[in-house]
Parts: structure tokens; sequence; C-alpha cells
């Protein structure tokens, strides 16, 4: 993920949690390479040119950063976004059986 692709996603789940001072970019950085790991180990291949891809990362950053404070299961929808990237990839001729 190159530097500018970060700042997006940054300012993305900044604004998803209603955020807009950068006392905790770091964390939240750190927050998005590993919602972007966590999805990838599910066989995900993220592409970060497709904004699909970008705002399934930071809607998953944005729940793991609210799981914290509160035992909150992940949501239908990104359980279904994320399934729907895994038989896309499934369909396609370079996939792993």
């Amino acid at each position: 993920m190159d530097e500018q692709t970060k700042a997006t996603l940054l300012s993305l789940l900044k604004l998803d949690l209603g955020i807009s001072h950068n006392l905790r970019d770091s964390y939240f950085n750190n927050i998005l390479v590993s919602a972007q790991n966590e999805i990838e180990r599910t066989g995900v291949t993220m592409d970060f040119s497709n904004v699909d891809d970008q705002m399934l990362v930071v809607d998953y950053a944005a729940w793991s950063y609210r799981k914290r404070q509160e035992d909150i299961p992940l949501s239908r929808n990104l359980q279904i976004r994320i399934n729907n990237r895994i038989i896309k990839k499934a369909g396609t001729p370079d996939a792993v059986t």
C-alpha cells in the first residue's frame, strides 16, 4: 500500500469514527494495516486501486476500533462483503483449489 493510499484510508477511517484530530494517527495506521492483514488471511487479495477494497479495509478497521470498547460481532454487511470477495477469487483461473 503506497503512502497516498494510506493517507486516504486514514482520512476515511477518521471520518467514519468522527475524529478530526491527529493524536491517534499512528494507532489508526496500525489498525488499518492489521485490518488489511486479517482480511488477506481469509484468502482475499486486496487491490487498493479499487474503491470497494479501500472501503472494506476502512470498515473492518472501524469495526476493530469500536470492538475494543464493546463486544460487538462482525456486522453481517462486512461478513457478506468478505465472503463475496472470496467467492469472486474462487472463480478466477489463478484460484488455489
